[in-house]
C-alpha cells in the first residue's frame, strides 16, 4: 500500500471516557457489579438502517459492611447519538431509559433505570434500538446510506464475558478501529465477531462498511489521464468536488514535479476506512486507488495525487516521501486558487518527538501516536529544505531524486545501480544540485539518530577534498571511482581515490587547454577515459595518456589548420595531390580512436606535404604537356607500325596505268584499270596502291590480280 496523510485525532480521550462508563455505575462500592454483555448490531442495507441490541447481565457482588449495604439502580450503556426507538425491558417489564450528551458528538449515553439490585442480586436487561445515520460532513460521524455504513459498537462486559457482533450483507467489505474481528458467513450474510475488553471491561470500536457495487461512478479526464470517482451514492457533492481538483491538479503537479504524470491510479474512492485507521487518505498502489473520507478537502486529495511521484517506491524513508507530498500539495492549492491547510506545530526538542529516519510503519498499518508528531514534523522539516527554491529549482532536484540520479553525476545521468533515493542521496542533491546550504544542518535537527549524526563531519570534509579535486580538472567530472565513493559514503576509499588522482586533474585541464588551443572538440574517448576511471590502473594509466592526449590534441588541431589554409591555384593543385587534408582527417581519426602517438606523427606529416605544395603545383602542368608529348609521339609511331605491318601482309601491288580510253586494260576482275585521266569508280574492293604495271608473267594469276602460289611441280 502507498502513503497517506494522517490526522490529529481527538476521538482518544474521548474513547478513555466513553470506556469509565461501560461497567456501570455502582451506588457506594467499586467493582461490586458483575456485568456480562452482548451486542449485537445488524445492518440493513435495504431500510438504511443499524438495529442494535444490547444484553446485559448484573450481578451485585458488593456484601454488606459496617453496618452498610450496597445496592444498584441503574446501568449507562453508550449508543450512537442518532439512535432513536430506545427501549429498555427486563424480566417482562419496561425499564425507563434517558440521554444524556456526551464528550464525542457521535455518541449519547443511555441510562437505564431498575429497582435497586442488592447484594447476591441478578438482573438481566436488554436494550434496542435503531440507528438511521446522519448526512455526510455531519458533526455526528454516524453514517447508514445507500451501500455504506459507519457507527460505533460497543461491548459492555467484563473481560472473558464480553461479545460484539457486527452483522451485514456478505457482498459489503468490513473494516474497523479493532483488529479483533473475526467473520463467519453463513449465506448472504457475514457476522464480525470481537470477544476483547479493556482493561476495565468492555469495549469499544467504529465499524465501516460498503458494497463495491453501490456507488455514485463518473470518470474524469485529463491530459490523456482518465480516473474513476466511486462516491456515496447519497453524496454527489464529493464527485464533483474531487473531480475539479484532479481536473486542475495534476497539471499543477507536473509543473511542480517537473515530469509528467506516471500513472498507477486508477480509481478515487469515498470510504470511511482511512478514518478507522487513523488517517484521512491513502495512496493505495498495490490497487491503484485512492481511497480517502468524505471531507471535500483540496489539500487532501492533491497530496494523495503528489504520492503518485514522490511514493515509497521512490524514497527509503517515509518522512521525505511524506514531506514532500505535502509541500507539492500546498504549492498545488496555491496555483488552483485554493487555500492551503494549517499544520499543527511541533518541535525536534519536544518530549514526544523522534529522529525522523526512525518512523517507519505506512499507511497499510495503524496510525500510531508518533504519527501526530511525525506527519507535521516532516512537513516542517521538507518545507526547511525546499520552501525557498522556485518552480524551476524543485522540479530539478525533486524529478532527479525521483529518477534516482547520484548527486555527483551531470543532470539526466542513469545511476547503473539505480535503487530509491535515500537520506544521504536526499541530502546530496540538495546541496550539490540546488544549492541548499544549511540542508545537512536542517537534516541533522529533524532527521537523523545520534549515530548518522557522527557521519557528517567526516561527510563535510571528504566534500570539501572533493570540490578540490573537482576544480582542478576544468569543465571535466573528477573520476567514477571518486564519484562512488561519494555517493556510498565511503569517505575511506574517497580519500584513497583522491590520493590516487590529485595529480591527473591538471592533466584533465592541460587536455582542455590543449583543444582550446588547437580549435577542435576534445574527443569523447580522452574524457571518457578520465571520467569513468574507476580502478588503480586506470588512475596510473592516466599518468601517461593525458599528456599523449594532449600533444595529440596540438599537432592535430594545428594540422587541420594547415589543411584548411587558402592557397594559390598551384599550391592547391599541390595540396590535393600531396593528399594535405586526407591526411590531416587521418590524423583526426586515430585521435578519436585513442592512438594518441600515430594520430601526432601523421598530424606531423602535414606540414611538410604542405610544404611542397607550390613545388608539386608547378611540376603538375610540365609534367602534363611531357605526358601528352609522349603520347603523341607514341600515337604517331603506333600508327606507322601499323601501316607497315599492314604492307608487309599484303605484298606489293602494281600501280595501274594510264589509259586514254574506257576500253583500256582491266583488272581480271573485269573492271578498268584506272589510267589517271578520270577518278576510278568507287568500289567496296580493295585498291592496290599505285605503281609500275606488273612484268609480264606466264604464271597463272588470281582472280584478285595476284599471282598465283607457286607451285613446287616445275616443267
Amino acid at each position: 500500500m502507498g502513503a497517506g496523510r494522517t490526522r490529529r485525532r481527538a476521538s482518544g480521550a474521548v474513547a478513555l471516557a466513553i470506556g469509565a462508563v461501560l461497567v456501570g455505575q455502582p451506588a457506594l462500592a467499586d467493582d461490586g457489579l458483575s456485568t456480562g454483555g452482548r451486542s449485537r448490531y445488524v445492518l440493513d442495507a435495504k431500510a438504511t438502517t443499524v438495529t442494535g441490541t444490547v444484553t446485559v447481565d448484573l450481578r451485585n457482588t458488593a456484601p454488606s459492611r459496617g453496618g452498610y449495604f450496597y445496592y444498584y439502580d441503574g446501568f449507562t450503556v453508550p449508543v450512537p447519538a442518532g439512535a432513536t426507538k430506545l427501549r429498555a425491558r427486563s424480566g417482562g417489564s419496561t425499564l425507563p431509559v434517558s440521554l444524556k450528551p456526551s464528550e464525542d458528538p457521535s455518541t449519547r449515553l443511555a441510562r437505564i433505570s431498575f429497582p435497586n439490585l442488592l447484594y447476591g442480586r441478578s438482573r438481566s436487561i436488554t436494550l434496542t434500538f435503531q440507528v438511521p445515520g446522519e448526512k455526510p460532513r455531519a458533526k455526528d460521524s454516524t453514517r447508514v446510506g445507500p451501500g455504506y455504513a459507519s457507527f460505533a459498537v460497543y461491548g459492555v462486559g467484563d473481560a472473558g464475558r464480553n461479545t460484539v457482533e457486527v452483522v451485514a450483507a456478505t457482498s459489503m467489505t468490513f473494516d474497523a478501529t479493532s483488529d479483533d474481528f473475526t467473520a463467519t458467513q453463513r449465506g448472504a450474510t457475514t457476522t464480525q465477531t470481537s470477544t476483547t475488553s479493556s482493561d476495565g471491561g468492555g469495549s469499544w470500536a467504529v465499524v465501516s462498511l460498503r458494497d463495491p457495487k453501490r456507488t455514485d461512478e463518473r470518470t474524469v479526464a485529463v491530459n490523456g489521464v482518465s480516473v474513476k470517482l466511486d462516491g456515496f451514492q447519497d453524496d454527489p457533492s464529493w464527485g464533483r468536488f474531487v473531480a475539479g481538483q484532479v481536473t486542475r491538479g495534476i497539471p499543477a503537479l507536473e509543473k511542480l514535479v517537473g515530469a509528467p504524470w506516471p500513472g498507477g491510479l486508477e480509481r478515487i474512492r469515498e470510504d470511511a476506512s482511512p478514518t478507522l485507521r487513523g488517517y484521512d487518505g491513502w495512496f493505495d498502489a498495490t490497487d491503484d486507488e485512492i481511497v480517502i473520507g468524505e471531507q471535500l478537502d483540496a489539500d487532501l486529495v492533491l497530496h494523495e495525487l503528489s504520492h503518485a511521484w514522490v511514493s515509497e517506491d521512490r524514497f527509503d524513508q517515509r518522512w521525505i516521501s511524506e514531506g514532500l507530498a505535502q509541500v507539492l500539495a500546498e504549492r498545488a492549492v496555491k496555483a488552483t486558487g485554493g487555500t492551503p491547510a494549517k499544520h499543527p506545530k511541533v518541535s525536534p526538542g519536544s518530549g514526544e518527538a523522534i529522529a525522523l529516519n526512525s518512523w517507519g510503519g505506512s499507511a497499510s498499518s495503524r496510525a500510531e501516536a508518533v504519527d501526530d508528531y511525525a506527519y507535521p514534523a516532516a512537513y516542517a522539516a521538507t518545507t526547511a529544505l525546499v520552501g525557498q527554491l522556485d518552480t524551476a529549482q524543485l522540479s530539478a532536484v525533486l524529478s532527479a531524486a525521483i529518477r534516482g540520479e547520484r548527486a555527483y553525476d551531470p543532470a539526466g545521468s542513469k545511476d547503473a545501480n539505480g535503487g530509491r533515493t535515500d537520506w544521504r542521496r536526499w541530502l546530496d542533491l540538495l546541496q550539490t544540485r540546488a544549492g541548499v546550504k544549511d540542508a545537512a544542518q536542517v537534516v541533522q535537527r529533524w532527521a537523523l539518530t545520534p549515530k548518522e549524526r557522527a557521519s557528517l563531519a567526516p561527510r563535510a570534509t571528504a566534500r570539501a577534498a572533493y570540490a578540490k579535486v573537482d576544480a582542478t580538472d576544468g569543465s571535466w567530472l573528477p573520476p567514477e571511482g571518486l564519484r562512488d565513493a561519494m555517493t556510498r559514503w565511503d569517505f575511506a576509499r574517497a580519500a584513497e581515490v583522491r590520493t590516487q588522482v590529485a595529480e591527473l586533474g591538471a592533466g584533465a585541464s592541460g587536455v582542455q587547454a590543449a583543444a582550446q588551443r588547437a580549435g577542435i572538440a576534445v574527443p569523447d574517448a580522452v574524457r571518457a577515459s578520465y571520467e569513468r576511471a574507476a580502478s588503480d590502473e586506470q588512475y596510473a594509466a592516466l599518468a601517461t595518456t593525458l599528456p599523449q592526449a594532449a600533444a595529440a590534441i596540438e599537432a592535430v588541431g594545428a594540422a587541420q589548420r594547415t589543411a584548411a589554409q587558402d592557397r594559390d591555384p598551384l599550391s592547391a593543385v599541390g595540396a590535393v595531390a600531396l593528399g594535405v587534408q586526407a591526411r590531416a582527417d587521418e590524423a583526426t581519426a586515430l585521435l578519436d580512436q585513442g592512438e594518441y602517438a600515430r594520430a601526432t606523427s601523421a598530424a606531423g606529416e602535414v606540414a611538410g606535404r604542405a610544404d611542397r605544395a607550390l613545388l608539386v603545383g608547378l611540376a603538375l602542368p610540365l609534367l602534363l604537356l611531357l605526358l601528352m608529348a609522349g603520347a603523341a609521339f607514341w600515337w604517331g609511331r603506333h600508327r606507322a607500325r601499323r601501316a607497315r605491318r599492314r604492307a608487309e601482309q599484303h605484298g606489293p601491288v602494281a600501280a595501274p596505268a594510264r589509259a586514254e580510253q574506257l576500253d583500256g586494260p582491266v583488272l581480271a576482275t573485269g573492271e578498268p584499270i584506272w589510267t589517271g585521266a578520270e577518278p576510278a569508280p568507287a568500289s567496296d574492293e580493295h585498291v592496290p596502291p599505285a605503281g609500275p604495271p606488273p612484268a609480264a608473267s606466264d604464271e597463272p594469276v588470281l582472280s584478285s590480280g595476284e599471282p598465283a602460289p607457286a607451285s613446287d611441280d616445275r616443267a
